[in-house]
């Protein structure tokens, strides 16, 4: 039985992992639990589960008996220490996901990541403390858990370029100058994801998209000339691998987590996902319009630019979407107060999370002077 840590437990990825353990009977022994706030959730699943440990990141813990209890970012990292795991999936939302990572991989822990803003965020120097603690880091999203897979077995030197496909969201045919009266329940109205909200509004705008070009840079060591995005609203073809023969390598599937998830976790053998059907299939591919999305192409000229640049977009991103979600700007100034974020410098690389921690603080305070 694997042990394991599940950060993040009670949003989309947790319970879609807590849920294919518990339907498909698959040999991990879940260890610890963390939640942001759902304490009396985070203790339903801690029994059920039997784990040993469990900690609220947002929130004080009555604890339960025979279940270890923590509290607060500190007490996240205390309880780490304290486990013996195999590995730790980290599904905490946000900027706030980085502390967790960091803390994860310094344990010596591989690190199932479904948490983007890590690598957006610290880039290299998460990947160096991976290194310097012999830890392994292994995508979850589903787009880079589907080039993850396709590159097994393949020579750096035999890829041409990776695609990343994107579903373009619910206004990948409206016309930009109907921006303007988009809401937030239009946007998240999602038509084949099923999200929290900060990652369907950013699914809306591309900014999803965005990140994991970013991401995917880091993680595949390849640069912004390697990287393609196509539209691809059916969501069934994942993502693909070019090869220098002119071939390309695609995985698909149905639109689930699921697979991506337990396949980071290494127990992709089991019957996890319904086969896909292609009883009358039919797949559209386009290229993405970037005018009408300028937030994905500023992905690509962040991978150019280098600096901080990357974590000031997840930043002022991060700022703008609360702003729409909670009414207070439009769509369209969602994505001005990004853009307008990008235009200082961001000239300073990351070097500890003491940096990223002041490099995100003073991106937001730019992002909030353009709200």
């Amino acid at each position: 039985m694997k042990r394991i840590i599940i950060l993040g437990c009670t949003g989309s990825i947790g319970t879609t992992t807590l849920q294919a353990i518990r339907s498909k009977a698959l040999p991990f022994k879940v260890v610890g639990l963390s939640s942001n706030t759902r304490s009396q959730e985070l203790l339903s699943l801690a029994q059920e589960f039997q784990a040993e440990a469990v900690c609220t990141t947002g929130s004080s813990l009555t604890g339960i008996e025979g279940v270890r209890s923590y509290a607060g970012f500190n007490g996240l990292e205390e309880m780490l220490h304290s486990l013996e795991a195999d590995m730790v999936l980290n599904a905490i939302a946000g900027f706030e996901g980085l502390k967790a990572s960091l803390s994860a991989l310094r344990c010596g822990f591989d690190l199932a990541l479904a948490n983007k803003e890590s690598v957006v965020c610290a880039g290299s120097y998460l990947f160096d403390v991976a290194k310097q603690h012999g830890a392994s880091i292994i995508p979850v999203d589903s787009e880079h858990s589907a080039i993850w897979e396709l590159l097994k077995g393949r020579e750096s030197d035999s890829i041409s370029s990776l695609v990343l496909t994107a579903s373009g969201g619910p206004f990948r045919t409206l016309p930009k100058k109907d921006f303007a009266s988009i809401t937030v329940d239009k946007a998240l109205a999602h038509p084949t994801w099923n999200m929290g909200k900060k990652i369907t509004i950013d699914s809306a705008t591309l900014a999803n998209k965005a990140l994991e070009v970013i991401e995917a840079s880091y993680l595949f060591n390849v640069d912004a000339d390697t990287i393609e995005v196509v539209i691809h609203p059916e969501s069934i073809i994942h993502s693909m691998v070019r090869t220098i023969d002119g071939a390309v390598y695609a995985q698909m599937g149905n639109p689930d987590m699921t697979l991506p998830i337990i396949n980071a976790l290494g127990a992709g053998h089991a019957s996890l996902v319904s086969p896909l059907d292609f009883t009358n299939l039919t797949l559209h591919f386009s290229k993405p319009d970037y005018e009408r999305f300028p937030l994905l192409s500023l992905a690509f000229s962040i991978l150019r630019r280098g600096g901080s640049s990357a974590l000031a977009f997840n930043a002022a991103d991060e700022i703008a979407v609360h702003a729409f979600l909670k009414g207070a700007i439009s769509y369209p100034k969602m994505i001005e107060v990004v853009q307008r974020t990008l235009e200082h410098a961001w000239s300073e690389s990351v070097g500890s999370f003491e940096e990223t921690l002041a490099l995100d603080k003073q991106a937001r305070n730019i992002a909030r002077s353009y709200l």
